[in-house]
Parts: structure tokens; sequence; C-alpha cells
């Protein structure tokens, strides 16, 4: 059998290189091999062992979250699930990195890895794929396929080659900072994420650390996406004084895709990763759904090609069996806890209780949705009602105001002058594209 894989990022490797292990033919593409992905890189320590990622990739080991709210107010919480583990701890990596040694590991298991990109498909006849390619020096060429995997970003032309409409995506801006010895001493092993109209109307801000720098980025989504740098500022503005000595690496911004998709399967392509939609609300979190969509995607080719009456849209239950209950609840979540001030008070208030602090870091740590007893259930109830009223007749005053509306060529304005100490112009953020 014969399999297009397009986009070779974390998903689409995983796929390939699951195929290509199984002995078919695959080709994996990207448009541009050297292109850095923007990306907060965080991931639990389970997707190492389960996708084969060496320790060597790890640029640190965080074991302190700090939330902090639209006031100021603020929770550290210890990284760790109901039962202590050796491995309680998230794992920050950057993307170029990780998405590099992934696609080693798919052309080291036999795929082809090519730098050109995916133009359209259709289906023929005898059921396979002719696909349209484009190389970097402008040159076009069809190819047969029998299947396809799109793995190719919020932006998937492989979905618009099915005749799905486009995802509906957040903005993401991040700018890589790296700090001075001292400053980074506080970020050896602590990410911190904001929460205010200041910082996003929609998600929340963050500040992660890398070996020699913190990721500071902020998501908001696309009605709201000509105020992203102001976002950012805010971000920068609420960390004060842990950014002193700051000296900026790289700018950069992406799509995330904020709708999630129960049909994957289009006659013999599916959908992995961002181009399923498969990102957590709430966190943002898509490395580890992308991956686990890949393996998925690989395993039902490989049965479908064993027994033609398991269909491929088995896929599509699987994923929603194992993950839908957790993005239902992740989507709830996001409107319960970040739509307005009060909520992100309130938020804040109940990540200081155990209980949401294990259910939190349970779910996240595993990948599954944690499981709490009668009692626990009743005892987190009385902590949300009794904090919810105490945050209702003790209102606090946020720290700063949303930032004003501004026009796209404004943004745009703002963003290149701020870019003007050597980021290249294509790196610039792409919601002011």
């Amino acid at each position: 059998m014969r399999v297009l894989v397009v986009g070779a990022n974390v998903g689409g490797a995983v796929a390939a290189g699951d195929l290509a292990a199984t002995g078919w033919d695959v080709t994996l593409i990207e448009r541009d091999l050297k292109r850095k992905k923007p990306c907060g890189g965080a991931i639990p320590p389970k997707a190492m062992s389960e996708f084969g990622i060496p320790e060597s990739i790890i640029e640190r080991k965080t074991t302190r979250a700090v939330v902090i709210g639209p006031s100021g107010s603020q929770v550290s919480m210890d990284v760790r699930g109901t039962a202590p583990r050796a491995d309680d701890y998230i794992i920050m990596v950057t993307r170029e990195v990780l998405d590099r040694t992934m696609r080693a590991k798919a052309a080291t298991a036999g795929a082809d890895v090519r730098e050109c990109a995916f133009v359209s498909h259709e289906q023929q006849p005898d059921g396979t794929q002719r696909v349209k390619l484009r190389h970097r020096d402008g040159r076009e060429e069809y190819e047969n396929f029998d299947f396809v995997v799109g793995a190719d970003g919020a932006g998937s032309l492989v979905a618009k080659s099915c005749g799905r409409a486009p995802v509906k995506h957040a903005s993401a801006i991040q700018e890589r900072l790296a700090l001075p010895d001292d400053a980074m001493e506080y970020y050896a092993h602590t990410a911190e994420l904001y929460l205010g109209d200041d910082i996003s109307p929609d998600f929340y801000g963050w500040v992660f650390p890398k070996s020699d720098h913190v990721a500071v980025g902020t998501g908001c989504k696309p009605e709201h996406a000509n105020r992203s740098y102001a976002f950012l500022e805010g971000v920068k503005a609420r960390a004060g004084s842990k950014l002193r000595g700051a000296r900026r690496i790289l700018l950069e911004g992406h799509p995330l895709p904020m709708q999630r998709y129960k049909k994957l399967v289009y006659g013999n392509t599916m959908l992995v990763g961002d181009a399923g939609g498969m990102v957590a609300h709430t966190s943002g979190e898509g490395i580890y759904f992308a991956m686990a969509s890949g393996r998925m995607a690989a395993q039902t080719l490989v049965l479908h090609a064993t027994d033609h009456r398991s269909p491929l849209t088995r896929y599509e239950k699987v994923w929603q069996k194992k993950y839908g209950a957790m993005f239902d609840f992740l989507e709830f979540l996001e409107t319960a806890s970040y739509t307005s001030n009060f909520k992100r008070e309130f938020f804040v208030d109940m990540c200081a209780t155990r209980d949401v602090q294990q259910l939190t870091f349970d779910s996240y740590l595993f990948k599954e949705m944690a499981k709490m007893a009668p009692g626990d259930h009743l005892r987190m109830g009385y902590e949300a009602a009794t904090r919810a009223v105490v945050a209702w007749m003790r209102p606090r005053t946020p720290l700063a105001q949303a930032p004003p509306q501004i026009t796209a060529k404004e943004a745009l304005r703002a963003t290149r002058a701020a870019i003007g100490d050597g980021v290249a112009a294509d790196e610039t953020p792409a919601f002011a594209s």
C-alpha cells in the first residue's frame, strides 16, 4: 500500500513512522522542513515513552505551575497527581527540535521525507488518490497514492481539498526571550499562566521556560486578533521584573484550531492533529493529541488493509470513545472559566484546592478523565459554592483593562516595528498577515 502523509510535524511523523515500520510505502511531505513551528512546547511525560521520544531533547522539567488572576491573585501548584510519581512534571521542548526528531524517526523506519507542498487531490474511480504536488522551484507534478493522511495544521489544504469548510481558529502570538542567568533562576522549574482582559478575553497568557530562554505568549479568538500584540505586551507587563534584562530572540504567530470535528475521514483520506481540530480547549494543548491521532490513523489503515470489513471510519469512533468526553469537558470548562474577569478570579481560587489540582494533573499527565469518589464530588461542590459566594461579595479589582481595538493595518505596523531587531519578515505573526 502507498500512502502520502501531508505535514511532517509530530502528528504526521508518528503516522508515517508507524506505517513505514509495518512495511508500507510512505511518503512524508512538508512545505518547508526548516520552518520553526510556533508553539508553547509543553508535553506530558507519558508522551516520551509512548512515542519513543529521546530524553535528550528535553529543555526543562517543570514541577511548579503558577496561575495568576486579573487582580494579581495567584496560586502556586506542585505538578503532581493523586498518587505521587517520579515523573510528576511537565516537559518543555522547542518544536523545531521535537519535529526534527520525530521526522528522523519516521525516516529511519523507512518513510521517504520530501520538501514539497500539497496542492489538491481527487479520488479516482479505482479508489486511488491523484495528488497534485508543488516543489520549491515551482514545478508541479501528479502522483497516485492509495491513501492520504492530512496532518497539515489548522489551515489544512487536505481538508479543503476534501470539501470541508475552514476550521474556526484562534490566533496565538509568542516571543522567545533570552534572560540573564539570575532571571532564569526563577523560571528554572516554573511555568506561569496569566488571566485577565488585558491578557486575552478568550484564553490565557503563558511564560514557559526553555533551556536558555522563556516562551511568552497569548492567544485569542479571530474577532480579537487585531489586539494580539497588545495582549502579548500585557503578559510581559504582568510578569514585570521577572523578565528583567530580556532580549528578544524571535517573534512568532500561528493559528490554533478551536473547533473539533467528529468527521475525520473523507473516502480514503484521514485528518489528524490540528487538521482535525484536535486542540484541547482551556489549555490549548495539541502536541500529544496530534501524535495520538497519528498513531490511531496508522493503526486503522493497517487494520483496513488486512480486513476491508473494518472501515476507515473506525478511526473516528476510536478517537471519540477515547478522548471525546475529555474534549467536551474542556470546552465547557473554557466557557465556565475564561469568559469574564469574575470567572477567572473564581478559577484561580478553585486552583488552590487540592481536589482541583489532582483532577487537573491526573487528566493532563495521564490523558484520561480522572475518576473521583462521590464524597470528593460533594467536597469539591461545597468548596466551589463557598468560594463563589465570597468572590461575589468581595469582587476584586483587575490590575489592568483590556487594550482598545485597533485596525489590522495598525496591528501589522506595531508588529513590524517590534521585530526590527533582526527577525525575518516571513516570521511576522500569522494574525497580522
